[in-house]
C-alpha cells in the first residue's frame, strides 16, 4: 500500500479503501507480526535502543525518557510476540540492558517540577516492560535489578501525580486522559504482579478521567471537560485516540460501560480519516481538530484493546474494520509510521503489532477494588 503522504486528498484516501483484499483474502494477523517480528529486530540500534524520536529535543538529542520509552515498548512487542525466537529474545535482553542502564538518569527520577518533561512516558514504558519480564520470569540473570527497579518506577509516579489525580507531560498542573490512562494501565501491570500501588492514586485517575469526558464522548486534551470550551482538539474528531484508551482504563478501573466503548469505537472508525491526513506530516496540532501525528498508531493500539471489550458477537466485525485500516497505511517495506522522523518507524511499528495481538497480552488484568477484594 502506498504510504499516506503520497495520497493528496481524504476522497483518495477513502478510495484506496476498495482496493484493500476482501475479508475471505486479507493477510493474517499472525502473517503481518511475524513480517513485524523481522523488521523489529533489525532497526535495533547498536547501544540495544528503539529510540522513539519527535520534534522535543533535550539540549538537542532525543530525551532519554523517549529513548527508553521507545525501546522498553518494542522489547515488550518482540516478548509477547515471539518468545521462542532466538535472535527476537537476544533483541529483548539488549534493550532490556540499555533500559536499565538508563533509568537512573536524572531526567528519569521522581520529579514534580512544572515543567514540559516527558519522563512519564519513559517510566511508565519501562514500567510495563520490567512488570512483563517478571510475569513471564525472563531475563532471570536481571531478576533482582527488574524486582528493584519495578518498585522504584511505581514510587516515581505515585509521586508524580498532579494534584486531583492523573498525569501529564506538558505541565504539573493539570492531567492529560491521553497521559493518564496509559499510565493508569502501567500500574495495574505493576499491580498483577504484586507491586504495592496504592488504591487511592487509581481512585484519583478513575475520577480525573470521568471529569475529563464530555457528554458525547470526547475527553478534553488536558483538565476537565467544559462544555463552554469544547472546540478544536477537544471535539469528537480530534479525540477519537483519546476516548478509547479512556473508556477502556475506566472499564478496567471499575467504571465501564459498554454503551460508551462502542461509541468510542465507532467514533474511531467513523473518523479515522481525520487522524490519517496527519499521519507521516510535519508540524503538531494542526488543521481544525488539532490533531498531531502522534495521536495516529498510538490511537490504533488502544482502540484494539476497547474492541476486546465489547460483547463477543461484536467484535470480529471491528477487528477487521481496524485491519482494513491498518493494512491501507502500511509503508512499502512492509513496517508503519506516523511521524517524518525515520526512528520512529520501530514505534509505530510495535504499536500496529500490539493492536493486532490477542487483548489478553496487551491489555493488564483489571483493578480489584478493595471492597471487592474481601468480599
Amino acid at each position: 500500500m502506498a504510504s499516506l503522504h503520497l495520497v493528496p486528498s481524504a476522497c483518495a484516501l477513502a478510495s484506496c479503501l476498495a482496493l484493500l483484499p476482501a475479508q475471505q483474502s486479507r493477510p493474517t494477523e499472525q502473517s503481518l507480526i511475524a513480517a513485524s517480528v523481522s523488521a523489529l529486530v533489525a532497526m535495533q540500534e547498536d547501544d540495544g535502543a528503539w529510540p522513539y524520536e519527535g520534534v522535543y529535543r533535550v539540549k538537542r538529542e532525543i530525551p532519554v525518557g523517549y529513548r527508553v520509552g521507545g525501546t522498553s515498548i518494542v522489547a515488550g512487542t518482540l516478548l509477547r510476540t515471539a518468545p521462542g525466537d532466538a535472535k527476537a529474545m537476544a533483541a529483548v535482553l539488549r534493550g532490556l540492558e540499555f533500559v536499565l542502564a538508563n533509568l537512573s538518569d536524572p531526567l528519569l527520577l521522581a520529579s514534580a517540577a512544572n515543567a514540559y518533561d516527558v519522563r512519564i512516558w519513559g517510566q511508565c514504558c519501562a514500567l510495563e516492560l520490567l512488570c512483563l519480564l517478571r510475569e513471564r520470569k525472563a531475563a532471570p540473570e536481571h531478576k533482582e535489578q527488574i524486582g528493584a527497579r519495578c518498585t522504584e518506577l511505581v514510587a516515581a509516579i505515585v509521586a508524580e501525580e498532579i494534584k486531583g489525580g492523573g498525569w501529564n507531560y506538558a505541565n504539573h498542573t493539570t492531567q492529560a486522559a491521553f497521559v493518564t490512562a496509559p499510565v493508569v494501565q502501567a500500574l495495574l501491570w505493576a499491580k498483577s504482579v504484586g507491586e504495592a500501588v496504592p488504591d487511592e492514586v487509581l481512585e484519583r485517575a478513575r475520577d480525573a478521567l470521568l471529569r475529563s469526558r464530555f457528554e458525547d464522548g470526547a475527553f478534553t486534551y488536558s483538565g476537565n471537560a467544559n462544555p463552554a470550551n469544547q472546540r478544536g482538539i477537544n471535539l469528537l474528531p480530534g479525540s477519537i485516540s483519546r476516548s478509547p484508551v479512556s473508556e477502556t482504563t475506566l472499564s478496567l478501573l471499575g467504571a465501564g460501560d459498554v454503551a460508551r466503548l462502542r461509541a468510542a469505537v465507532h467514533a474511531f472508525h467513523a473518523h479515522w480519516l481525520e487522524i490519517a491526513l496527519r499521519s507521516q506530516q510535519k508540524g503538531t496540532h494542526d488543521g481544525p481538530f488539532k490533531i498531531a501525528p502522534y495521536f495516529f498508531y498510538y490511537g490504533h493500539r488502544y482502540v484494539a484493546q476497547a474492541i476486546e471489550l465489547l460483547p463477543a458477537q461484536e467484535r470480529e466485525r471491528q477487528r477487521w474494520a481496524l485491519l482494513r485500516e491498518i493494512l491501507l497505511m502500511r509503508d512499502d517495506d512492509g513496517t508503519w509510521n506516523d511521524r517524518i522522523f525515520a526512528r520512529s518507524r520501530a514505534y509505530g511499528t510495535s504499536m500496529v503489532v500490539l493492536a493486532l495481538v490477542d487483548a489478553g497480552l496487551s491489555t493488564p488484568p483489571p483493578w480489584k477494588r478493595p471492597e471487592a477484594a474481601t468480599k
